[in-house]
């Protein structure tokens, strides 16, 4: 074999795991949160559930790391220095976590990601005064696209609740700032040994105690108990909705750090609204059907200026910007004045099909009643 069929075999091989990483990363990406929709349901201690799921993260990184390792990295220990530096990481990425479990609790899987598609615009907000990266007029006009979106979203979200609306804002909160500071933070020079698994484990790790923590102090523990052998343990499909939901947390945690190798940032952000439209398709048809003509619309609009904003760099994103933009605004003015009820986007295209289908019963109707006329 020479060098050239060596070197078109491992591009081959490439090809194939970057393939099998994202189908694993969009996969896991879009049933973990639909079974963390059900997993809160049958198993309403949501900081328990992250304390398992955590857990599970936890045990298998270092499966992965002493005896079956996926990748170059090594475990580096962990100093009080790094701690010190890493323990306001860990705080948000546990703020991040419950907020987004706590919002699933109230309103839909749509609503948690389109409103949480509006930490774009606060990162940016942060990264501008924080780090100082400029905000051109075209990215500016994209986020102001995603919150208008976002309004009409929630002007029509049949499933709005003000508590789920507040722990999304907290999701929002969390999630820009834990953006923002770990850019920071994986540049400085104590980090420089610490890989993203590795950043991966310690988050995982050190996240237990604090959410262990926030479960005896709301009482979820004492609850937890009382329920586990009554109620939880002889309910097979409740204990199956969790242990899933737990192998896919860390097959999401692991594909998406190893696509972060794979892929460019803009790929993942294209296979990020890839998921994102997958998903609340998938939570339409199989948890539950929540969305009208106008939420529709909007969700497609918000996620649409969020992959813009990302674009904005490239010569046909005015051009996009100012289409999209314009038709947005046509369709959100036609459906208000001659839409003034909420309906289900389901209930809606079923209603088109039926009156689809009394048209052509009419006009058979009418065509054979002429035909008769004529031979009588």
């Amino acid at each position: 074999m020479n060098d050239q069929d060596t070197d078109q075999s491992t591009t081959e091989n490439v090809k194939t795991k970057t393939i099998l990483t994202l189908l694993l990363y969009c996969i896991s990406g879009s049933l973990l949160t639909i079974l963390n929709k059900l997993a809160i349901v049958a198993f309403p201690f949501i900081n328990l559930l992250l304390v398992l799921q955590n857990g599970v993260t936890v045990i298998l990184l270092l499966v992965n790391f002493y005896f079956c390792p996926l990748t170059s990295e090594r475990l580096p220990p962990l100093n009080f220095t790094v701690l010190k530096i890493w323990t306001p990481i860990v705080l948000l990425f546990v703020m991040m976590l419950t907020s987004s479990l706590f919002a699933l609790k109230y309103v839909s899987v749509p609503t948690v990601i389109v409103i949480r598609n509006l930490s774009t615009i606060s990162v940016a907000i942060l990264e501008y005064f924080v780090i100082g990266n400029k905000i051109d007029s075209l990215s500016i006009g994209t986020l102001f696209g995603m919150f208008f979106g976002a309004i009409v979203y929630a002007l029509h979200d049949l499933t709005f609740s003000i508590e789920g609306y507040i722990w999304l804002c907290v999701n929002i909160i969390g999630t820009s700032l834990y953006q923002v500071y770990i850019k920071k933070v994986v540049h400085m020079p104590e980090m420089k040994d610490i890989g993203p698994i590795s950043m991966s484990y310690y988050n995982n790790l050190i996240s237990l105690l604090i959410l262990f923590l926030l479960a005896c102090i709301m009482g979820e523990l004492k609850s937890f108990l009382l329920y586990f052998q009554s109620i939880f343990l002889p309910k097979i499909k409740s204990v199956c909705i969790v242990f899933l939901s737990c192998i896919l947390g860390f097959a999401l945690s692991t594909s998406a750090f190893a696509l972060n190798k794979l892929i460019s940032p803009t790929s993942i952000m294209v296979a990020n609204n890839v998921n994102k439209f997958a998903l609340i398709i998938l939570s339409e048809m199989f948890v539950q059907s929540t969305l009208d003509l106008t939420a529709s619309i909007a969700t497609i609009f918000v996620l649409f200026y969020g992959w813009l904003y990302s674009q904005t760099k490239e010569t046909f994103a005015k051009s996009l910007f100012i289409l999209a933009t314009i038709i947005f605004v046509v369709l959100y003015t036609a459906l208000k004045f001659q839409r003034p009820t909420n309906t289900n986007i389901f209930s809606e295209l079923t209603s088109i099909k039926q009156i689809h289908t009394t048209f052509l019963s009419n006009f058979t109707k009418t065509y054979i009643d002429k035909k008769n006329k004529r031979v009588a």
